[in-house]
């Protein structure tokens, strides 16, 4: 696990990696699909395919739990958040941030880079503008989610250089504030 830290830093990395990680599992351990876009649907949506497509996309996706998911779908279909409704959102978000967690970095494929983006910015809004608790209401999450989506932001600003400086700080201080608020 070589990323440039000394063993020190390699060992805090990877002890609050699988805390986050149980976190993760466990708020959102009992989350359904229900009737929401699916991965490979979304990927025909990114595509602009038909509603025929996007029916036929739909049955690849026959998983009734998260945690079925596999990595290597999440890689294959890494720009499904962008066009996943809310339940297929909530749905495959742990999914997504628990895959970006195993491959932290260098984040060869996007994925907790895309987490990063999609937890930051509200649909149509910028870094700025984008308020954690109307996400929360539009993907219903729970308290322990937004702990954990909180958790989770943050082990990206103590474990990489590549985000976006004091606006992106600013973005998950407002998830942070709001994980306590609701606490």
């Amino acid at each position: 696990m070589n990323r440039g830290w000394d063993e020190r830093q390699a060992e805090a990395f990877k002890i609050r990696r699988d805390r986050l990680i149980r976190a993760i599992e466990q708020a959102f351990g009992d989350v359904k699909r229900l009737d929401g876009i699916t991965l490979h649907e979304a990927m025909v949506l990114d595509d602009y395919g038909s509603t025929q497509e996007q029916a036929a996309a739909r049955l690849l996706d026959p998983e009734d739990r998260w945690q079925a998911v596999s990595d290597q779908t999440l890689v294959d279909c890494y720009s499904a958040l962008s066009f996943l409704d809310p339940p297929g959102f909530r749905f495959y978000l742990p999914a997504f941030m628990r895959a970006g967690l195993r491959q932290f970095h260098p984040d060869p494929h996007g994925i907790r880079s895309a987490c990063e983006f999609h937890l930051t910015r509200d649909r149509g809004k910028s870094l700025r503008k984008s308020d954690p608790a109307e996400m929360v209401a539009k993907y219903g999450f729970t308290l322990a989610q937004v702990q954990a989506i909180a958790q989770f932001l943050r082990l990206t600003i103590d474990f990489t250089w590549n985000h976006e400086g004091a606006v992106f700080e600013q973005a998950v201080a407002r998830w942070e504030a709001l994980a306590n608020r609701r606490g």
